[in-house]
């Protein structure tokens, strides 16, 4: 594979894998909060392209690190943020050097609709902040480049007593449309579910199901720069080192996928609960 059909194809698919999903339904109370500093890791051999087809290229390694966080205004208004505040993504070929910055911010708020009861529902806006780097000599962008606004409704259910829970998401991404190719981008339904379980009230486990599906785009119209889709599935585990605070890791597999590196993405972090 060439130097130019390399760029092409990987400027933009490092970038998806640094999005992070959050399903909930549950909003934080006035003065509480969850905020989790974690790691993302990912190293490809292969990838998947705008078809939907595999093919083999050389090693890509990506590391975001990021800040989650959610914090309740006032009861049934939460603010939410994930801001990754550094990646570093390289490609073992000559000519290629490591590249590092800052990544694209979604911030916004949670409103409960229904919060009282063992299911609750909400609706979350966030807007995507172009703070990464998507253009010019850079070979691999860690943004997009583009103002989205993402529009979710979050539905969650608690299974009590049994200490387990449902939640799941369906939203819709509204993304920059233009008539230039490398500016227009397919608006996207994203969509999540989780089960979890909390075993001794020190570990809790939790298996997750996310997808995002590009509108308006056929097979042979995917953008490498710009369009993504995927299926993708994998565990999560937290361990409570207190009752507000512990560690967690968890892998994504990604399946059906278009302008995707095809590899698992791991994640290890530490977080709290006020």
């Amino acid at each position: 594979m060439n130097r130019l059909a390399l760029v092409t194809l990987m400027t933009a698919v490092v970038v998806c894998h640094s999005v992070a999903a959050h399903a909930g339904g549950w909003t934080q109370p006035k003065g509480k909060g969850y905020f989790k500093l974690s790691q993302q890791i990912i190293s490809a051999e292969s990838l998947f392209f705008a078809n939907g087809d595999k093919g083999e290229i050389p090693t890509v390694s990506g590391y975001t690190t990021s800040l989650y966080g959610e914090f309740g205004l006032i009861d049934r208004v939460t603010l939410v943020g994930y801001m990754p505040f550094y990646t570093n993504f390289s490609v073992d070929a000559e000519g290629f050097e490591p590249t590092t910055g800052v990544g694209d911010w979604d911030v916004g708020v949670r409103i409960g609709l229904l919060t009282g009861g063992p299911t609750v529902v909400s609706l979350q806006a966030l807007a995507g902040l172009p703070f990464g780097d998507s253009g010019g000599d850079v070979v691999f962008w860690s943004g997009d480049g583009e103002f989205n606004q993402h529009v979710s409704l979050q539905v969650g259910h608690s299974l009590y007593p049994v200490p387990a829970y449902l939640k799941g998401e369906i939203g819709y991404n509204n993304r920059k449309s233009s008539d230039i190719r490398d500016n227009n981008y397919a608006d996207e339904l994203r969509y999540s579910l989780q089960a979890g379980y909390t075993i001794a009230e020190r570990v809790g486990i939790a298996l997750s199901l996310r997808g995002i599906k590009a509108l308006d785009r056929a097979d042979d119209e995917f953008h490498p720069r710009n369009d993504v889709e995927y299926l993708s599935y994998g565990p999560q585990v937290d361990f409570y080192v207190t009752p507000n605070a512990g560690i967690t890791a968890s892998m994504t597999r990604f399946t059906q996928a278009h302008n995707m590196l095809d590899a698992p993405t791991w994640e290890f972090g530490v977080f709290l609960k006020l």
